[in-house]
């Protein structure tokens, strides 16, 4: 049995402020981290404004900056042109560009006598505002605030589940863990990737399951978090399928309002796909999967622990969610959202492994498995309250805990830093043209998070 922590070394952790902190800290450490990769994000602030000045989610308005460098992420439908990603992203900047367009608009005046920081807003506003030929590499730093917003917002929502199962302190390192040790930070808070607002949906389905009961009220919440999942990024289909079977099973009687919950996101996006690609699903949803072909188990074992893309390898400490899993399981103790949890997971795990691009194209570590991260999230807490709690009865747990901690946060915040780790992908050969370029233990990415004067070889 664990000591219970005095009262004056857990106030803090167990108040409403330590969330706040919490958010506020990360918050300043993802923004203040300059590296910001636009790939797969490039037109999705575009698109947004798009919706917001034109009411249509279509980019002709910005023709004259369609170039072969701009042909990423976009594809041409009944004529007209539209960012091909899932339309989650692009209307989760919705409500944080309008209200900082309004801002803007209102203290014009106010701005302009402000000095570089008035200016850097109207500058940003004449940007947002403008068509036709624009920098879309100037949306950068609007992409990274907006990740950061929602992946700080995630570890909110996972800190307030994990107090209620853990100790506060527990719970408080272990989101730290999460929000540093992970491709959270390194991925999802960098640019409005399809994973970031992800991250808080699938938060927000924990928060509403890992409740002691469930109403109606918390079955539609739980269906909306589901569905704002699935218009985010394909791949949160498994959540769809194991969590409605959850409440077939097990709350038959509040599918109705689960239903009702996530109808309201279900509707305009089927209504969406239908009128611009006569489907409920856009292609980008219909991507195959074959666990048939001769790379699944190979992939399966590089999504676990190859050199430059293995969970295991990037986020070591990880290893002890499965220890806090198997502890839960020999004790008795799984709820029955938790085995839910486990079945995402492990579905997730199949399902990127037979995808072709298994390797995740350009990226960094593990970046498929970001989408699960707060499942494992879950099992982790438990063997991190031993070691915030009772460090001398668990001084092996604790000193593997401290140095895989250590590692992860380490290349973590350089690739969140240092376009180093990145430059991976490319040099000396581009990963999508050799992908077994994952198994080379010689040259791992990791490696390249080691500033290059003191690399014996350096790239």
């Amino acid at each position: 049995m664990l000591p219970e922590p005095s009262p004056s070394r857990r106030d803090l952790a167990a108040s409403s402020l330590a969330a706040w902190l919490l958010c506020l800290g990360l918050f300043a450490v993802y923004t203040a981290s300059q590296v910001q990769m636009q790939t797969d994000s490039l037109w999705s602030i575009p698109s947004a404004a798009s919706i917001l000045h034109e009411g249509n989610a279509d980019l002709d308005e910005y023709a004259p900056s369609f170039n072969q460098a701009t042909a990423y992420a976009r594809a041409v439908y009944g004529g007209r042109t539209y960012y091909e990603y899932p339309p989650g992203v692009m209307v989760s900047a919705l409500p944080l560009l309008a209200l900082a367009e309004g801002v803007f608009s209102l203290g014009r005046p106010l701005l302009a006598h402000l000095g570089a920081p008035g200016a850097a807003a109207l500058a940003w506003l004449e940007l947002f505002q403008s068509t036709g030929k624009v920098d879309l590499g100037s949306f950068h730093r609007t992409e990274q605030l907006i990740a950061s917003f929602y992946v700080c917002a995630a570890a909110g929502v996972l800190l307030v589940v994990l107090r209620k199962r853990v100790s506060a302190r527990a719970a408080l390192v272990t989101v730290l863990l999460f929000a540093l040790g992970t491709t959270a930070y390194s991925t999802a808070s960098r640019v409005l990737w399809q994973h970031g607002p992800g991250l808080l949906a699938i938060a927000c389905v924990v928060w509403m399951l890992a409740r002691p009961a469930q109403t109606a009220r918390t079955a539609s919440f739980a269906g909306l978090a589901v569905a704002l999942a699935y218009v985010c990024r394909p791949t949160h289909s498994i959540t769809v399928v194991v969590v409605t079977a959850y409440f077939l099973l097990r709350f038959r009687r509040l599918l109705p309002a689960y239903f009702a919950g996530a109808v309201l996101v279900a509707v305009p996006f089927c209504g969406y796909n239908l009128h611009l690609y006569g489907s409920l699903l856009s292609p980008y949803y219909t991507h195959p999967l074959d666990a048939s072909a001769s790379s699944f188990f190979m992939a399966l074992a590089a999504n676990l622990v190859c050199p430059s893309r293995g969970l295991l390898v990037y986020s070591p400490f990880l290893v002890l969610a499965g220890v806090g899993f198997v502890q839960r399981w020999r004790g008795k103790q799984l709820e029955p959202y938790e085995k839910a949890f486990a079945v995402i997971v492990l579905l997730h795990w199949v399902a990127i492994s037979a995808f072709p691009i298994w390797w995740a194209g350009h990226s960094v570590g593990p970046r498929f498995f970001t989408d699960v991260l707060p499942y494992l999230v879950l099992f982790l807490a438990f063997p991190v309250q031993h070691v915030v709690e009772a460090p001398r009865q668990h001084r092996v747990l604790a000193g593997v805990l401290a140095v895989t901690a250590a590692f992860s946060v380490f290349f973590h915040w350089r690739a969140s830093t240092s376009y180093d780790v990145h430059m991976w992908n490319s040099f000396p050969v581009n990963v999508d043209s050799a992908p077994e370029r994952c198994w080379d233990w010689k040259d791992p990415q990791f490696l390249r998070a080691i500033p290059a004067r003191f690399r014996g070889n350096p790239r």
